[in-house]
């Protein structure tokens, strides 16, 4: 007969276990919520103000745990450009029209090689470039 004292104490670690993972990831959200406020938000609205030197109409949305943002040309949608993050590691989303009216997605990296990007290894310039990168390639898809 296993010792009931023994059960009891394992039991109580595990639950403590449990508050330190819980402690974890709110440590994680509170990151997330961070890298959204402080760089991704205020990248998103210097290309606003850009893009909107050239006619296009732009609209961000930014939040404690998704980041998008539009840009509209002559009612049309140019790019929708998203930004996840997993666990701690950003993922760029695109979504764009064809001339169709068809629509094509793709999820992308903010940098390659062995060890993927985290958001404490972003800059909001890293940001803008990645943005820009992607918004060339969706306009070169789909030359008037």
């Amino acid at each position: 007969m296993t010792d009931w004292k023994d059960d009891l104490k394992a039991f109580f670690a595990e639950r403590k276990s449990g508050e330190t993972a819980g402690d974890a990831d709110a440590e994680i959200r509170a990151e997330v919520r961070k890298f959204y406020a402080s760089r991704v938000k205020p990248a998103f609205k210097e290309l606003r103000k850009e893009l909107g030197r050239y006619g296009r109409e732009v609209t961000i949305d930014v939040g404690d745990d998704h980041a998008s943002l539009d840009v509209r040309f002559r009612g049309r949608l140019e790019l929708n450009y998203r930004i996840v993050v997993r666990g701690t590691r950003p993922h760029p989303e695109s979504h764009y029209q064809v001339p169709s009216g068809g629509g094509l997605r793709s999820e992308g990296a903010f940098k390659t090689g062995a060890r993927p990007a985290e958001i404490t290894d972003l800059s909001k310039d890293d940001i803008v470039e990645n943005f820009l990168r992607e918004y060339r390639s969706c306009m070169a898809a789909v030359k008037p």
